[in-house]
Protein backbone atom coordinates (compact mmCIF):
# COMPACT_ATOMS: atom_id res chain seq x y z
CA UNK A 1 0.00 0.00 0.00
CA UNK A 2 2.84 2.30 -0.35
CA UNK A 3 1.94 5.43 -1.93
CA UNK A 4 2.86 8.94 -2.28
CA UNK A 5 0.95 11.95 -1.17
CA UNK A 6 0.38 15.56 -2.50
CA UNK A 7 0.08 17.66 0.75
CA UNK A 8 0.15 20.93 -1.44
CA UNK A 9 2.11 23.91 0.74
CA UNK A 10 1.13 21.82 4.11
CA UNK A 11 3.64 21.41 6.65
CA UNK A 12 3.60 17.86 7.23
CA UNK A 13 5.61 14.56 8.05
CA UNK A 14 4.85 10.72 7.61
CA UNK A 15 5.46 8.95 11.01
CA UNK A 16 5.89 5.51 9.65
CA UNK A 17 4.54 2.86 6.41
CA UNK A 18 4.13 -0.80 6.19
CA UNK A 19 1.86 -2.65 4.36
CA UNK A 20 -0.69 -2.07 6.99
CA UNK A 21 -0.81 1.55 7.44
CA UNK A 22 0.42 4.50 6.97
CA UNK A 23 0.72 7.68 9.35
CA UNK A 24 1.24 10.61 8.20
CA UNK A 25 1.13 14.21 10.65
CA UNK A 26 -0.53 17.09 8.83
CA UNK A 27 -0.25 20.87 10.31
CA UNK A 28 -2.73 23.37 9.48
CA UNK A 29 -0.90 26.84 9.99
CA UNK A 30 -1.33 30.70 9.29
CA UNK A 31 -1.62 30.52 5.10
CA UNK A 32 -2.40 27.05 4.87
CA UNK A 33 -5.72 26.70 7.35
CA UNK A 34 -7.74 23.76 5.18
CA UNK A 35 -6.93 20.89 4.01
CA UNK A 36 -8.71 18.53 1.04
CA UNK A 37 -8.21 15.03 0.12
CA UNK A 38 -10.23 11.75 -1.16
CA UNK A 39 -8.63 8.61 -0.10
CA UNK A 40 -8.67 5.50 -2.27
CA UNK A 41 -8.80 3.71 1.58
CA UNK A 42 -10.34 4.13 4.99
CA UNK A 43 -8.92 6.41 7.03
CA UNK A 44 -8.57 7.96 10.23
CA UNK A 45 -8.55 11.51 11.47
CA UNK A 46 -6.98 12.63 14.68
CA UNK A 47 -7.09 15.92 15.81
CA UNK A 48 -3.75 16.08 18.09
CA UNK A 49 -3.46 19.91 18.61
CA UNK A 50 -5.95 23.08 18.47
CA UNK A 51 -9.73 22.84 17.38
CA UNK A 52 -10.66 21.99 13.75
CA UNK A 53 -14.02 21.50 11.44
CA UNK A 54 -14.09 18.53 9.37
CA UNK A 55 -16.40 18.08 6.57
CA UNK A 56 -16.58 14.44 5.30
CA UNK A 57 -18.93 13.35 2.52
CA UNK A 58 -20.95 16.50 3.26
CA UNK A 59 -21.46 15.75 7.25
CA UNK A 60 -20.16 18.60 9.30
CA UNK A 61 -17.83 17.32 12.70
CA UNK A 62 -16.68 19.56 15.09
CA UNK A 63 -12.96 18.37 16.92
CA UNK A 64 -11.05 19.31 19.17
CA UNK A 65 -7.66 18.26 20.37
CA UNK A 66 -8.00 14.23 21.23
CA UNK A 67 -10.79 13.67 18.96
CA UNK A 68 -11.22 11.71 16.21
CA UNK A 69 -13.71 10.45 13.28
CA UNK A 70 -13.64 7.69 10.76
CA UNK A 71 -13.33 8.73 6.94
CA UNK A 72 -14.47 5.81 4.40
CA UNK A 73 -12.41 5.63 1.02
CA UNK A 74 -13.50 7.85 -1.55
CA UNK A 75 -15.49 9.72 0.63
CA UNK A 76 -14.38 13.62 0.32
CA UNK A 77 -12.25 15.10 3.47
CA UNK A 78 -12.17 19.06 4.01
CA UNK A 79 -10.38 20.17 7.13
CA UNK A 80 -10.42 23.69 8.32
CA UNK A 81 -9.22 25.57 11.03
CA UNK A 82 -9.53 29.11 11.91
CA UNK A 83 -6.11 29.70 13.86
CA UNK A 84 -3.70 26.47 13.62
CA UNK A 85 -4.53 22.56 14.43
CA UNK A 86 -2.11 19.76 14.31
CA UNK A 87 -3.57 16.15 12.60
CA UNK A 88 -2.27 12.80 12.37
CA UNK A 89 -3.92 11.26 9.51
CA UNK A 90 -3.72 7.16 9.20
CA UNK A 91 -4.30 5.28 5.91
CA UNK A 92 -5.59 2.00 6.11
CA UNK A 93 -5.80 -0.24 2.92
CA UNK A 94 -9.29 -1.48 2.02
CA UNK A 95 -10.87 -4.23 2.24
CA UNK A 96 -10.50 -7.49 0.31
Amino acid sequence: MRRTLDFGDHAHRCLFQNDCVQAHLLGLKSGCLSFEACFPQDATVILTFGEASARIAGSMHQLQAGDQVEVPHASPLRLLTTSEADVMLLLKPKAA
